[in-house]
């Protein structure tokens, strides 16, 4: 599953936030973003 989700995101330009990154699929927005030592996910 990761090395086909790389390559969909593979030339993709991405809007960068301090501490996250968000990428759209579908009709959804994945966010992750780093929290203290932790990794959070927030789909929308």
């Amino acid at each position: 599953e990761l090395p086909l989700m790389l390559e969909k995101l593979k030339d993709k330009t991405f809007d960068i936030k301090e501490d996250s990154i968000s990428y759209p699929c579908k009709d959804k927005v994945f966010t992750f973003k780093d929290e203290a030592d932790k990794f959070v996910l927030k789909i929308t």
